[in-house]
């Protein structure tokens, strides 16, 4: 079976699927290495195997990327290049080269030295025992290169499968890390994402690929990854998943809840709706319903101070039966029917961002907006005064 691309949709059950697979690969005399970005991703993924397997395993390995990147790829060859271990790495959100705050390089970072030799101060701090961690996908792709593969080989001979979390996450050398180890482990990667909740970036720069459809391309096209799509939701109920599906139309495999039959208890109030901002305490204290909202000071003049609330980005792997989301201008016309809003954007952080606030909701979603702006909204507006929501007339 080809190495493998699981497209999982929000509320898809991806962890379930790794988690799952991982434990008949285990069953079966096998270990099995997951690789992921985020902290909060690797304790979930531990603590969802103890769950369904009943007990921790040896033979189950969870690692952070940059980990896995240091640990498995760079340090056990890096006597390709450097001589001194690499001890730890140094967190770069932005390119280390640069002056700060200028786009002008600092002499003597460049890759190669005068004389051709790799050059530590491209991938390392001054005092050669750190590598950054911008750069560590690259500097594994050099070490994969002059070792002959060796770091590939080794992996295959410790993991019987390897998975990479999160995928939509990973850029640029990311994938180039990936296609040499396509190169040996052919039947033994499977890389699981969803390309719509691209909110995070492993690094910085422009080298490709970059966009989904370039990510898409590259498992498939250049690396020929066996595609497969995970459509269904299993958090959502049916007119949330297709709310959530107009944000990329066209884009992916229309949304299918997996979601049976609504709790008794919040079968009163359930669907999209529209909350005035004259109403929001009233809304609050009725169905206390979870708040997203674009930045930790959006809503701070009319929400409660002691409220706990997520962003767009920080709400990312939740799920909330009830959802009070506070939309950003751009995001309030897309509501309202623009759906060229996004079009001229430069990425697609803020059309990613709506689709994760939307899909935390199981059973409600509510959309605040001023009292002036609710008419011609395609949604209908809750009314305090008898507890139910009606459409208003454009």
């Amino acid at each position: 079976m080809p190495n493998e691309l699981w497209i999982a949709g929000a509320g898809s059950g991806k962890t379930h699927k790794i988690i799952t697979d991982a434990i008949k690969v285990i069953e079966g005399g096998g270990r099995v290495l997951v690789v992921t970005y985020t902290t909060n991703n690797q304790a979930e993924l531990r603590s969802r195997f103890v769950e369904l397997n009943g007990t921790s395993s040896e033979n189950f390995v969870v690692k952070g990327l940059f980990s896995f990147y240091l640990e498995d790829m760079v340090r056990p060859y890096q006597s390709e290049v450097f001589p001194d271990r690499i001890t730890t790495n140094s967190f770069t959100e932005n390119n280390p080269h640069l002056m700060p705050g200028t786009t002008y390089y600092i002499e003597g970072r460049s890759e190669k030295s005068e004389d051709g030799s790799i050059n530590p101060l491209h991938y390392l701090t001054p005092c050669k025992t750190k590598a950054y961690s911008g750069l560590l996908a690259k500097l594994a792709t050099l070490i994969a290169k002059l070792s002959k593969d060796a770091p590939a080989k080794r992996l295959k001979e410790i993991y019987q499968r390897v998975f990479f979390d999160e995928v939509q996450d990973l850029v640029g050398w990311d994938y180039d890390v990936i296609k040499s180890l396509n190169k040996v482990m052919v039947d033994s990667i499977c890389c699981v994402g969803d390309f719509r909740q691209t909110i995070y970036t492993t690094t910085f720069g422009h080298k490709a690929p970059q966009t989904p459809q370039q990510k898409v391309e590259y498992f498939v096209g250049k690396m020929k990854f066996e595609k497969h799509p995970m459509p269904e939701n299993r958090r959502s109920i049916q007119e949330i998943c297709d709310i959530s599906d107009t944000v990329h139309a066209g884009m992916y495999e229309k949304t299918v809840s997996g979601v049976a039959e609504i709790p008794g208890e919040l079968a009163h109030h359930y669907g999209a709706f529209i909350v005035k901002r004259s109403q929001v305490s009233e809304y609050l204290a009725t169905f206390q319903p979870q708040v997203l909202r674009w930045s930790s000071t959006t809503g701070t003049k009319y929400l409660p101070s002691n409220l706990i609330c997520y962003t767009f980005g920080s709400c990312k792997g939740l799920g909330f039966d009830r959802v009070l989301i506070i939309p950003p201008e751009k995001h309030l016309k897309f509501i309202g029917g623009d759906s060229k809003v996004f079009d001229k954007d430069k990425t697609e952080a803020s059309r990613n961002k709506l689709y994760v606030a939307i899909t935390r909701a199981r059973y409600s979603l509510a959309f605040v907006v001023e009292d002036k702006s609710v008419k011609g909204l395609p949604y209908p507006v809750w009314d305090e005064a008898d507890g139910q929501a009606t459409a208003i007339e454009a």
